[in-house]
């Protein structure tokens, strides 16, 4: 599995895995949809420590996770994110608009 949702009281883990890309953009859109409909959850967190490849497909789910967390009132963080996805964000300048951990 390439995107995991885990739930740990007011927070969600949403666990990307592989390689990830325009193809799981339904699986990234269902584990949003989970996390943002819990409630309880006051802050998305995203976790890219196994993540091998993400191309610009996953920066846009994330522009719209990002819009929605702040329509919810909740908080997106992205996790451990490697030196070259990192690049990834920063090359088009998205680095500015996500909170990095």
């Amino acid at each position: 599995m390439n995107v995991a949702v885990e739930f740990h009281e007011t927070t969600v883990n949403i666990v990307l895995s592989g390689n990830i890309d325009y193809s799981m953009q339904e699986e990234i859109r269902d584990a949003n949809q989970k996390a943002l409909s819990n409630q309880q959850v006051r802050e998305i967190c995203v976790d890219f420590t196994r993540v091998t490849f993400l191309d610009s497909s996953v920066i846009r789910a994330l522009l719209t996770l990002r819009k929605e967390a702040d329509a919810a009132g909740k908080s997106l963080v992205l996790l451990n994110c490697s030196d070259t996805t990192r690049e990834v964000f920063e090359i088009g300048g998205f680095d500015r608009m996500f909170t990095f951990r």
